[in-house]
């Protein structure tokens, strides 16, 4: 079992510190502009996406060291803000992938917050289904929409 599946299980009680920043249902997905703003010094580098399977809000091995790679930097910068966009693909129910995006969000939280990032310092949101309303075919089923957007704020 990867790290991932522990880390989800010992950090549910800090998921109510980590709660998305919006979780009622809006007209148009989060973006990145929608994590709070960044705020004075040298700007942060990022933002960073982590990709998911198909249907899946675990994370495979590589993806999980990307994001251990991005604790370890967010320490070393001193980053004391960090927004988490969770999405899916246009694949199933637009309800459902919703609820996707934020368990994917979750699952990154969860990694952030075992290497050793503060619950109080992690944002959340779900845009839900990538690209809107709009759909293409085969083109439904992206991986590069599977993701979690890592933004560094400040």
């Amino acid at each position: 079992m990867l790290r991932t599946g522990s880390v989800l299980v010992a950090a549910m009680g800090a998921f109510l510190a980590v709660s998305p920043a919006s979780a009622q249902s809006t007209d148009s997905a989060p973006s990145i502009e929608h994590c709070p703003p960044r705020l004075g010094g040298t700007p942060h580098p990022g933002p960073y996406n982590v990709y998911f399977d198909f249907a899946k809000s675990v994370l495979d091995r590589q993806q999980t060291a990307e994001v251990h790679k991005r604790a370890k930097q967010a320490k070393d910068i001193f980053v004391t803000q960090i927004c988490l966009l969770g999405y899916a693909d246009k694949v199933g129910n637009p309800a459902s992938n919703k609820q996707l995006g934020l368990a994917r969000a979750r699952t990154v939280a969860s990694i952030l917050m075992a290497d050793g990032i503060p619950a109080k310092n992690i944002t959340m949101d779900t845009g839900g289904e990538a690209y809107g309303s709009a759909t293409f075919g085969d083109y439904d089923r992206n991986k590069a929409d599977r993701r979690v957007t890592i933004v560094f704020n400040r």
